[in-house]
Order: structure tokens, then C-alpha cells, then sequence
């Protein structure tokens, strides 16, 4: 996945080149194939009271599926939001002490049809995941440590030939979620609708498998097909 490229806000210009460590072993013509993949770059995170930074980092090769970030600074209060687009609709997870930190909530003011909540810098692990686009967005600040996984999820959207007055009269998403799962023979806990919008009728939901739920997420992605 080397080089990996930091961009300071998005921009070409303003960007750092970084490389992996060698081979903590040779053996013989081959390498040992032993060693940690670190990239350690210097970057400008915001000051108290200021916006930060945005950093957008690119990979040349497919990017690991699990990810440490952890930002050192000696100025308390210091951050930066990470943004990373990923080549798979796999969406991902951010992690903080082990605990996964939920996306931030929809908002529908986002064109065209909402999406969730843009980063504010108010908290470290405060994270989106920018479906369609595939890019996952985290604010890191001084001293933090954050995990970034594959989340165990299926993210869809639907279109309804109704009106939003139709379908709201017909019992709405709670209706929607039930049919829902009816049709594909799981838990109405595994389900999360996430928006409802005009265009006749949109729904974006989410499938998250819990202990209630025998079926994988495999399973339910066979059958939502």
C-alpha cells in the first residue's frame, strides 16, 4: 500500500511522501518479510479556538484492512480530521479504547438526499463514513489512539414509487422495517433506518447482525440480493 501520500487539505501541492521501514531481516536474496507497516509524518494540527486541518491520505496499493492512528503533539488541544477513500464499498468502524464510537447523525440538509453529519473537531473519534464515495473521515487530537476497522454492516438504499404523505399514512419507516424483515427472514433489531427523503420515496437503512440475529451477514446479504 506504499507509498502513502498526506495532503494537507487535499491539496497536491502540499503533500508528504511516506515510506515503510526496511526488512528488520534479510535472509539470503529474499527479504525476512518481517516488520511493522508504520508511517510516521509530520503534520499541522489546529491550535485551540482554530479550524483544523484536514488531511487526506492516499495509498498506492490497497489499504490494510485494520488501522492505529495516533497523533503526538506537544500542544494540548492540537487536531486534525483524517480523511481516507477507500477503493471498496466496505464501509468501516472507528474504535476508541476498544469501544466503537458510532457515526455522527444524519443530517438531511445535506444535498442531495442527507448524509451523516460532517466533522465538527469537537471530540477525538468523532468519525463519518461517506457511502457511495466510500471514504471514512475522523477527527484525531493530541495523545489519542484510535483502531479503524471493517464494519460488520450492510448500508442500502431504496426507491418507492409513493408519495411521502403515502407512505407515512401506511405506518412509515417502522412499517418499512417490518416488511423489511419479514421478506428476508431477520430480527427487526438488525435494522436501522438511517434517512427518509423525497424522490418519490428514498430510504437509506442499515443491516448491523447482533446476538438476537442467527444469520451472518453474508447470509443476509444472499438473501437481500
Amino acid at each position: 500500500m506504499q507509498p502513502v501520500y498526506l495532503r494537507m487539505n487535499t491539496n497536491v501541492a502540499s503533500q508528504n511522501k511516506l515510506n515503510m521501514y526496511m526488512d528488520h531481516v534479510w535472509d539470503g536474496f529474499y527479504s525476512g518479510q518481517i516488520r511493522r507497516s508504520r508511517f510516521p509524518g509530520f503534520v499541522w494540527g489546529k491550535q485551540p479556538g482554530e479550524n483544523g486541518m484536514i488531511y487526506e491520505v492516499v495509498f498506492t496499493g490497497t489499504p490494510a484492512k485494520k488501522f492505529k492512528w495516533k497523533f503526538i503533539s506537544q500542544t494540548k488541544g492540537a487536531g486534525l480530521t483524517v480523511k481516507i477513500a477507500y477503493p471498496s464499498a466496505l464501509s468501516r468502524s472507528v474504535l476508541k479504547d476498544e469501544q466503537i464510537i458510532e457515526y455522527n447523525k444524519w443530517d438531511k440538509s445535506i444535498e442531495p438526499s442527507g448524509m451523516y453529519g460532517t466533522i465538527k473537531q469537537t471530540e477525538c473519534g468523532e468519525n463519518r463514513y461517506v457511502g457511495v464515495k466510500n471514504i471514512l473521515e475522523f477527527y484525531i487530537d493530541a495523545g489519542c489512539t484510535l483502531q479503524v476497522q471493517p464494519r460488520d454492516a450492510i448500508q442500502t438504499s431504496v426507491r418507492l414509487e409513493w408519495t411521502m404523505d403515502e407512505f407515512f399514512a401506511n405506518g412509515g419507516t417502522t412499517a418499512f422495517v417490518d416488511r423489511l424483515c419479514a421478506s428476508l427472514g431477520i430480527h427487526a433489531s438488525t435494522v436501522k433506518s438511517v434517512s427518509v427523503y423525497k424522490g418519490s420515496v428514498g430510504v437509506d437503512y442499515e443491516i448491523v447482525p447482533n446476538e438476537l440475529e442467527p444469520l451472518n451477514l453474508e447470509d443476509i446479504r444472499r438473501r437481500q440480493t
